[in-house]
């Protein structure tokens, strides 16, 4: 019997992001910033409608906006780097049996091929054949042992597709991410995916025009802008307030990520997760709500005086400094946004119930390059049933990681601490 329209669907999603996974590891191993960029920017687009144009993938890939460089050496860029993409994804899969990625010819997105969807070529017609000589004469019909035989081939042959198509059905992604201790403690209740923002500071030199926006780490919010200008009464006539906030873009494609993965296991839950920018985000839906955040430390807004009644790793003096309140251990993040070279960032995830019986959910980093691997860890089941049970861990816990980067480019990740919490 055919299986219903929506599981096939969901199998092939389940699919896709397994793939996604094994590949977007093969890459990272490789060191390919730039192809692991452009791989995870087709895979976020891979569900619209329209393909992104070249420009677009010149744009949020390579970081140019088409002022400096010619139409052609645009369109050249992107094609050279889809190309390599591509071909590194044939190699990947040459050997392999079972579904793959591809980017079809002519095409800028990423699509999963099934073995039921490739043409084998010995399947395809031979053009003006001769025809196959007649088989050779036996001496009697098949018996009714061979007769029984093939039937019972043919039966165990479709009981076994039964039972992979059952196995699809049982053990989808969602459900992996569901059994591990992270997530198993999230209901189907009403949630909100918090992204982590900063606050912008208009500046102007003439007091009619705005010349630039800009990012301080004192002054997180409308209020210490208040405070800052109380004490600083020279930048009165100089900085201004215009209601704006910024996401890193690595923030945002890391709680893009982290909503995908929760959308499979609440599918058919009471309620979606929206997302939400944390400088939107209300006492009262701390207090009834169950809270995923994603971003940095130092956005962490509301959501930072909660996390500090429940957690043992506390945000440091400066943005870039965490602290283990058991043992003193101060961590020092090295990183230089955008700029090549070794650097050292620091990632943490925390499943944990805050002290009015709701939930939340942490997966932040010092830098983006760590909120981004946080991000991937907490969707990957493998990787977190690994952790939790390398640690013994079965309810409320926390962990710290180190992160090794080129640039971007995560080359490692390294276990700090991971225990439980009550």
């Amino acid at each position: 019997m055919k299986p219903p329209q929506s599981d096939e669907v969901s199998a092939s999603a389940d699919s896709f992001a397994e793939e996604v996974i094994k590949v977007r590891a093969e890459l990272t191993n490789a060191r390919s910033a730039t192809l692991l960029q452009l791989f995870n920017f087709l895979v976020e687009r891979s569900q619209d409608e329209r393909a992104p144009k070249e420009i677009e993938i010149a744009l949020a890939v390579f970081g140019r906006d088409g002022a400096s460089d010619t139409a052609t050496s645009l369109d050249s860029g992107v094609r050279v780097y889809v190309h390599r993409l591509r071909k590194r994804l044939g190699d990947f899969y040459a050997g392999k049996t079972g579904p793959k990625l591809e980017i079809p010819k002519g095409e800028y997105r990423i699509i999963l091929i099934t073995p039921a969807e490739e043409a084998p070529e010995e399947e395809k017609p031979a053009e003006a054949s001769a025809a196959p000589p007649p088989a050779a004469p036996t001496a009697a019909g098949p018996s009714l042992a061979s007769l029984f035989a093939i039937l019972l081939v043919l039966i165990s042959g479709g009981f076994g597709l039964w039972l992979l198509w059952s196995s699809v059905r049982v053990e989808p992604l969602g459900h992996k991410l569901r059994a591990t201790a992270f997530w198993q403690p999230l209901g189907t209740g009403p949630a909100q995916l918090v992204v982590g923002d900063t606050f912008l500071i208009a500046e102007t030199e003439d007091q009619r025009e705005i010349q630039r926006m800009a990012l301080e780490p004192g002054i997180r919010s409308r209020e210490n802008l208040g405070s800052y200008l109380q004490t600083h009464p020279e930048a009165f006539y100089r900085l201004y307030d215009l209601d704006l906030n910024f996401a890193p873009v690595g923030t945002t494609v890391a709680a893009w990520e982290v909503q995908n993965a929760i959308s499979r296991f609440r599918a058919n839950s009471s309620g979606h997760v929206p997302l939400i920018p944390a400088s939107r985000l209300t006492a009262g839906m701390l207090d009834d709500t169950d809270i995923i955040y994603v971003g940095r430390f130092a956005n962490l807004g509301q959501v930072a005086p909660l996390l500090a009644q429940i957690s043992g790793v506390q945000a440091g003096e400066a943005y870039n400094v965490l602290t283990d309140r058991s043992s003193g251990k101060r961590f020092v993040a090295t990183i230089d946004p955008g700029q090549p070279g070794a650097q050292v960032d620091y990632g943490y995830i925390a499943s944990l119930s805050a002290p009015l019986g709701q939930r939340i959910f942490i997966i932040a980093g010092i830098g983006d390059t760590a909120v981004r691997n946080m991000a991937a860890l907490v969707g990957n089941p493998e990787q977190l049933r690994s952790l939790e049970a390398e640690a013994g861990i079965h309810g409320n816990y926390e962990a710290l990681f180190e992160i090794k980067a080129n640039g971007d480019l995560a080359l490692s990740r390294n276990s700090l601490l991971t225990r439980s919490i009550r």
